[in-house]
C-alpha cells in the first residue's frame, strides 16, 4: 500500500499542499501559489491549529480542520508537502504541528516571518529551492573554470601589490578572516592586507569606516578598486565561494543581525559571492539601514539568480566600479 502511494506520488506532476495557518500571511501564500502555476502545487486545504469553529474557505479553498485532525487529514487529502504559515499568536503550536508531520512523514516547511507586508518573497524563499541542482553544477564548472584561469594570468600582478603591501608596512601580505557561508558554514575568507596588521587586536570585531585611519596608502587604493578582494579567487577554488553573490560577513555579525534583521538568515541559503547586487548598489556596511537595504538586494538577486540577464549587470556593475575606483 504505502509503495503503491509512493509511485502515485512520483507519477503526479503536481504536489498536494495543506497550508497549516489560518491568518493574512496563509492567505497571502496561497495568492502567491495561485499565481505561480507553474510550481505545480495544488493547495488542498488550510488546516486551522486552533480549531475548526465553522465552515470557513478562502478563494473556495476550505478550512479542512484543526490540528486534530491534521494527520488524517495528510493521508486523507494524500498530502505531498506541508507549508507552516503561523501568526504570531499561533507559534505555540509550531512543535505539535512538525511532531505530526514527522510521524505521517510528510515533508513540510516553516514560513518565517515575511520581510515586508506584501509577502513578496515567499513563494521564491520557501517554496522553490533557490536554485535547482542543475544551475549549481552548471555554475560550480563555470566558477572554478574560470577562477583558475583568472589566478593563472594575475599571478604576476599578484607579485607586485604583494611587494607594494611589503613595502609601506610591515606584516603579512595576505589576511584571512572568518566568515559565515552557506547553510550557515564558517570558512576562512582571503584577502590582501589593506589595514595595518592587528587592526582589531584592542577594539574587537568592527565596521570599517570610511577614512578608516587603520587602512594603509596601498590598502586604500586597492579597497576602491576592489583588489583586495582578489585572492577569494582562492575560495572560489575551494568551494566555499561564487563569483557573484551575497557577501560572507563574520559570525559575530551574523548572530547579532539575525536577532535585529527578519530574513537575515534567508541569504545564507546559497553561496556567498566576491560581488553581488547588494555590493555594486549599497557598498560597505556603515549603519544597520545599509544591511537592511544590502539584504533586499540580497534577496532580490536570490530570486532571480539564474537570469542570465541579472548576472550580466552586476559583472558589468562591477566592472565599472573598479575601473572608475568606486569601492571604499
Amino acid at each position: 500500500m504505502l509503495a503503491e502511494a509512493a509511485l502515485e506520488k512520483s507519477s503526479r506532476k503536481y504536489k498536494n499542499i495543506l497550508i497549516v495557518g489560518w491568518n493574512n500571511e496563509a492567505a497571502s501564500l496561497y495568492d502567491r501559489i495561485l499565481g505561480s502555476p507553474a510550481l505545480g502545487f495544488n493547495v488542498q486545504g488550510f488546516i486551522r491549529p486552533d480549531g475548526m469553529q465553522e465552515d470557513s474557505f478562502y478563494k473556495n479553498v476550505p478550512v479542512v480542520g484543526g490540528l486534530a485532525e491534521f494527520e488524517a487529514k495528510i493521508d486523507a487529502l494524500n498530502i505531498d508537502e506541508v507549508l507552516i504559515v503561523l501568526a504570531p499568536g499561533e507559534k505555540h503550536f509550531l512543535s505539535k504541528i512538525i511532531a505530526v508531520c514527522k510521524h505521517a512523514q510528510v515533508s513540510y516547511r516553516v514560513v518565517t516571518d515575511a520581510y515586508d507586508d506584501a509577502y513578496k518573497h515567499v513563494v521564491h524563499d520557501v517554496i522553490r529551492d533557490v536554485l535547482s541542482a542543475k544551475e549549481f553544477g552548471f555554475r560550480r564548472i563555470f566558477d572554478f573554470v574560470f577562477a583558475l584561469i583568472l589566478i593563472v594570468l594575475l599571478l604576476p600582478f599578484f607579485a607586485l601589490v604583494a611587494l607594494a603591501i611589503r613595502l609601506e608596512s610591515p606584516g603579512t601580505i595576505f589576511y584571512s578572516q572568518q566568515r559565515v557561508g552557506k547553510n550557515g558554514k564558517i570558512f576562512s575568507v582571503y584577502k590582501f592586507r589593506s589595514m595595518v596588521q592587528d587592526a582589531e587586536k584592542l577594539s574587537g570585531p568592527v565596521w570599517a569606516q570610511k577614512e578608516d585611519p587603520r587602512i594603509t596608502k596601498v590598502g586604500r587604493f586597492m579597497r576602491k578598486t576592489r583588489i583586495d578582494e582578489l585572492p577569494q579567487l582562492m575560495n572560489i577554488l575551494k568551494g566555499d565561494m561564487s563569483f557573484i553573490g551575497p557577501r560572507p560577513e563574520r559570525p559575530f555579525f551574523v548572530e547579532s543581525f539575525k536577532k535585529q534583521i527578519p530574513m537575515y538568515t534567508k541569504r545564507l541559503k546559497v553561496k556567498p559571492g566576491v560581488t553581488g547586487l547588494a555590493q555594486v548598489t549599497v557598498g560597505y556596511d556603515e549603519t544597520l539601514e545599509d544591511v537592511k537595504e544590502k539584504i533586499r538586494c540580497d534577496i532580490e538577486y536570490i530570486e532571480h539568480a539564474d537570469s542570465i540577464k541579472m548576472n550580466l549587470k552586476i559583472l558589468w556593475k562591477t566592472i565599472f566600479v573598479v575601473l572608475l575606483g568606486e569601492g571604499q
